[in-house]
């Protein structure tokens, strides 16, 4: 899923979080945030967070 949080304020780990910018993305959201397994939700929680405060 695609947050609009700024890949720079985020430690970004391979295979969880990506930077889209400058990629051609053309979804909602500056930062990826992958949820591949059933850890991933609660890992993620805190960004959810983050980005639904900030909208």
């Amino acid at each position: 899923m695609y947050l609009r949080l700024g890949p720079d304020t985020v430690e970004l780990e391979e295979g969880f979080t990506r930077d889209m910018r400058g990629i051609g993305h053309l979804g909602t959201g500056d930062l990826e945030v992958r949820v591949a397994s059933a850890g991933d939700p609660e890992k993620a929680a805190p960004l959810f967070r983050r980005a639904f405060v900030a909208a």
